[in-house]
């Protein structure tokens, strides 16, 4: 069976025209829509509490700030910050009204006595907006130190800093400049070590950098120069090694296309490229946004490498049908342990089944959008046996065209539902629908 859903295909066409077309011509009250969502979520009693408490000490002209990502993304973080078993209130806001040449950002801790919440202490913050907050113990110290970046200027400069609370009061430890951070039991000892990851500067290329406080909580310096240039990072994930410690998968950006993945150890000592290879990290090297992920759900990350299916030797006419490798670091070495069919833009893969993995390629259907599998015999413009496609409706009335069309919905999350049509045939690479039904992964 062929599906046509050409009329369907015209049909999103004209109305993705007339959207447009509205959405032009309402832009100004469209804006002024969104603008007047973006509002802070109302707070909870306690909350309230520890706001009035706040307002009591520092005033009224203020506005509450919010950390960009992490863990902690509300203006008010409730935890125990000095070991009492007793949570304290770390507050971010901003005080109204000052010079141009002051730091309006602050930070604020209040302490709970009794039913009442006061204000302990009160400092300007380590920049101009709140990237991230991490709290947590650092070395052997079980008291939570608290790490926060900040953007500085223009939101390109970053720099982390780490406080302790202490004494009624908060005390830099220490600052340092970075592009990303995280806090991680690298070497499997059961202490957490401060990472710090640097794109390239007009001073030295990228490097990674482990912090380890010593008991006058002066911080250890191990550092490790990446072998690629960096213009940022998008994100670290970890494989956790049969000894406890830690693999780290650093996804970075190489241009304004291209990202690839540099992995180190840290085995308590020093810094140790994973695998000692000067090219594994450029075999990592692939388009913006296909991040490293965990896409078989074992605990180790893959890194998603683009190649071309069979048929598209020297042909770069469709990018876009491009074939994945899985890649992750096998006994000080890379190795690929999946091909796929990869879309990052519809959130979803297609584990290529292993008697598909060299004789079957992909081509894009210009009528109807669909990704369509057929038997490769060694030529695209020879006849190729159709194996399988699949297609994605954003909307019920497509949903229900696919199913008109003898289509199986797979999965569906929010607007988007994802069908495969599976042609029956006696070719030797057929496959039932029942088992690649179990290729699908969404991410």
């Amino acid at each position: 069976m062929q599906p046509h859903r050409g009329r369907m295909s015209l049909k999103r066409v004209l109305l993705a025209a007339v959207l447009t077309g509205m959405l032009l011509l309402c832009s100004c009250s469209f804006g002024a829509s969104i603008d007047t969502l973006l509002v802070p979520p109302g707070l909870g009693m306690e909350q309230e509490q520890i706001y009035q408490a706040l307002q009591d000490s520092a005033g009224k002209d203020i506005k509450l700030q919010y950390p960009k990502t992490g863990d902690y993304l509300s203006a008010f973080i409730l935890s125990d910050l000095d070991g009492d078993r007793e949570n304290e209130a770390l507050v971010f806001y901003a005080k109204m009204g000052l010079s141009a040449t002051e730091n309006n950002l602050r930070m604020n801790v209040l302490d709970k006595r009794g039913n009442t919440w006061s204000s302990v202490c009160d400092v300007p913050a380590g920049g101009s907006e709140i990237e991230r907050v991490i709290i947590s113990p650092i070395g052997s110290y079980t008291d939570a130190q608290i790490v926060i970046g900040y953007s500085v200027v223009d939101q390109f400069d970053k720099k982390l800093v780490v406080y302790d609370y202490d004494t009624g009061g908060l005390v830099q430890n220490f600052a340092a400049a970075y592009s990303l951070f995280d806090i991680h039991d690298l070497d499997g000892d059961g202490l957490k070590e401060l990472l710090v990851l640097q794109a390239d500067s007009s001073s030295s290329g990228a490097k990674a950098a482990v912090y380890i406080p010593n008991e006058e909580k002066q911080f250890r310096k191990t550092q490790l120069l990446l072998r690629s240039s960096c213009t940022g990072f998008s994100q670290v994930l970890y494989d956790t090694l049969d000894d406890g410690s830690a693999v780290v998968y650093a996804d970075m950006l190489t241009g304004v296309t291209t990202m690839q993945t540099e992995l180190f150890s840290f085995d308590g000592t020093k810094l140790i490229h994973v695998p000692d290879d000067e090219s594994a990290a450029s075999e990592t090297m692939r388009s913006v946004g296909c991040l490293t992920l965990d896409i078989d759900g074992d605990g180790t990350p893959e890194i998603p490498v683009q190649t071309v299916f069979p048929g598209y030797e020297g042909n770069v006419a469709d990018q876009n049908i491009r074939l994945t490798r899985w890649m992750t670091a096998e006994s000080d070495k890379l190795v690929e342990k999946y091909r796929s069919y990869y879309s990052v833009s519809e959130g979803y893969a297609f584990m290529l089944p292993r008697s598909w993995q060299t004789d079957v390629t992909a081509i894009s259907d210009g009528i109807t959008g669909d990704i369509v599998f057929y038997h490769y015999r060694g030529s695209l413009s020879e006849p190729m046996q159709e194996l399988m496609r699949i297609g994605v409706a954003s909307d019920r009335d497509e949903r229900a065209s696919f199913l008109e069309d003898g289509y199986s919905l797979i999965h569906s999350r929010g607007n988007s539902y994802y069908f495969m049509n599976v042609c029956e045939s006696a070719d030797s690479l057929y496959i039932p629908e029942s088992e690649l039904l179990s290729c699908f992964r969404f991410v």
